[in-house]
C-alpha cells in the first residue's frame, strides 16, 4: 500500500485523515508541521518532524511510494507549505485524497495534490487543477475551472461553467451563478450570492453578493 504524509496538523487534517481511512488507499506515515502540537497523541499519527527536517524524513522512506497531502485550510498557507517542500525536493510525489461519499464524474480532470472531503459533487467536464480543496458538502457543476490552491467551505455550490480564480475562495454555504467567473485571490463570504463577476484580489459578501473591499495576496481570511 502506497504511504503518504499529512502536512499540517489543525483541524482541516484532522478531517483529511479521516478521509485517508476510510479512502483505505495510504498508510499515514505520520504528519510534518513546524509546530508540533501534541496532536499525534490525540488523534493516532506520528509525529515526524518540521518541513526543514523533511530531507531526512525522505530519506529514510526510499519507497517510491511515499506521497504527501498539505492538509490546510487557508490557501495562502497551503501553497506556502507546497513551495517549501518543492525547495526540498522538487520530484516530491502529490496525493489527491477523495472521500468514498465523494462523487466524482468520469469527465472531471484532476490534477495532483487535491482534497476532496465528504458528500463533495463534481460534475461533468469540470477541471481541478492543483492544490484545491474542495470541502465536505460542496456541490461543483458542469464545466467548472478551480485554478491552482483554490478552495470551498462547507456547502459551498456553483451553476455551470464556473471558473474560480487561483488562491480563490468560496465561504460555507456561498452559491455562485452559473457562467461566473471569479478572479485570484478573491474571498467570497459565507452565504453570499454571486450572480455577476468578481474582481481578483477582493472581498465580497451579502445576497446578492457586492464587492466590499480589496485585499492583499497573503492577508489572512480564516
Amino acid at each position: 500500500m502506497k504511504k503518504i504524509i499529512i502536512f499540517g496538523c489543525g483541524g482541516h487534517a484532522k478531517i483529511v485523515r479521516d478521509c485517508i481511512i476510510d479512502e483505505k488507499k495510504y498508510t499515514i506515515l505520520g504528519f510534518v508541521d513546524d509546530k508540533n502540537y501534541n496532536q499525534s497523541s490525540s488523534w493516532n499519527v506520528k509525529y515526524l518532524g518540521s518541513i526543514k527536517n523533511l530531507s531526512s524524513i525522505l530519506k529514510k522512506e526510499k519507497s517510491k511510494n511515499l506521497f504527501g497531502i498539505v492538509a490546510v485550510g487557508s490557501n495562502i498557507v497551503r501553497k506556502k507549505i507546497v513551495n517549501q517542500v518543492e525547495k526540498i525536493n522538487r520530484k516530491f510525489q502529490w496525493a489527491n485524497v477523495i472521500h468514498p461519499s465523494s462523487v466524482i464524474f468520469k469527465s472531471v480532470k484532476i490534477g495532483h495534490g487535491n482534497m476532496f472531503l465528504a458528500g463533495s459533487i463534481i460534475c461533468s467536464n469540470t477541471k481541478i487543477k492543483n492544490h484545491v480543496s474542495i470541502n465536505t458538502g460542496s456541490f461543483i457543476d458542469h464545466d467548472n475551472i478551480f485554478s491552482d490552491y483554490s478552495s470551498t467551505g462547507p456547502g459551498a455550490a456553483t451553476g455551470g461553467k464556473v471558473k474560480i480564480g487561483k488562491g480563490s475562495f468560496l465561504g460555507i454555504g456561498a452559491a455562485v451563478k452559473d457562467n461566473i467567473e471569479i478572479g485570484e485571490n478573491t474571498i467570497i463570504g459565507g452565504q453570499s450570492f454571486i450572480c455577476k463577476n468578481c474582481k481578483s484580489h477582493s472581498l465580497y459578501y451579502g445576497v446578492p453578493a457586492k464587492r466590499i473591499k480589496s485585499r492583499k495576496e497573503y492577508e489572512d481570511y480564516l
